[in-house]
């Protein structure tokens, strides 16, 4: 079975998220999906998510596009590449921090995982950072 990987915080999922995982699963038949940690999230983006790291995960798993969904490890960001070995790995576009170190990793480790990435859908609409304001107005 060929796999599809992909990352990310989920902070609040949102119609760009339901895209990004439909897309990376056009890729091949079974999309594993990795919800951030709240401390990796803390680390790359200097704050922690709004949501739980459990809420996020149950949020992911609820939109039913994913096969598999788990969290993160907690210390090694590569260690479900190295458990899996994806044939595949779909990155969202703003996801550009990452690609440096996935590519450099993957090349070191002799993984033949190819680096996909998911073009925008309508970023200005759904990016998390303004669905939060939004709601934040609203309360």
């Amino acid at each position: 079975m060929k796999t599809v990987m992909s990352f990310w915080a989920f902070d609040v999922v949102h119609e760009w998220h339901r895209y990004y995982l439909s897309e990376a699963k056009k890729y091949w038949n079974q999309l594993i999906t990795i919800v951030a940690r709240d401390e990796i999230i803390k680390k790359v983006k200097w704050r922690l998510p709004s949501k739980k790291e459990n809420i996020r995960l149950e949020d992911v798993k609820k939109t039913g596009i994913s096969d598999i969904v788990i969290l993160g490890h907690k210390k090694d960001m590569m260690y479900f590449v190295k458990k899996y070995k994806p044939d595949i790995i779909a990155l969202g576009y703003d996801q550009t921090s990452f690609v440096h170190e996935l590519s450099e990793f993957l090349y070191e480790k002799k993984i033949k995982t190819e680096v996909v990435t998911i073009d925008w859908y309508e970023s200005k609409k759904y990016k998390s950072s303004k669905i939060k304001a939004e709601n934040n107005k609203k309360h």
